[in-house]
């Protein structure tokens, strides 16, 4: 089973070098929201995932890993 990689979000925000406000602002969610999932997950569903990934110029594919499920890099 896929799990969403928590971790490797906010390494892609990182890289950016954006604000996390301007990633949420982007992505058209809180920066609440955006800071809980990359803290802990959860399940954000794909049209997020897609919004982010495309906000931060990757694929949305690879924001799942299906051998770690603590989302490890």
């Amino acid at each position: 089973m896929a799990t969403f990689n928590y971790r490797l979000l906010r390494q892609w925000r990182d890289e950016s070098g954006m604000k996390p406000e301007e990633i949420a602002y982007r992505a058209d969610i809180s920066f609440s929201h955006l800071l809980r999932l990359e803290t802990n997950g959860g399940n954000p569903g794909g049209a997020l995932i897609a919004r982010l990934a495309r906000v931060l110029g990757h694929d949305p594919g690879e924001l799942y890993t299906a051998d770690d499920p603590a989302g490890a890099l």
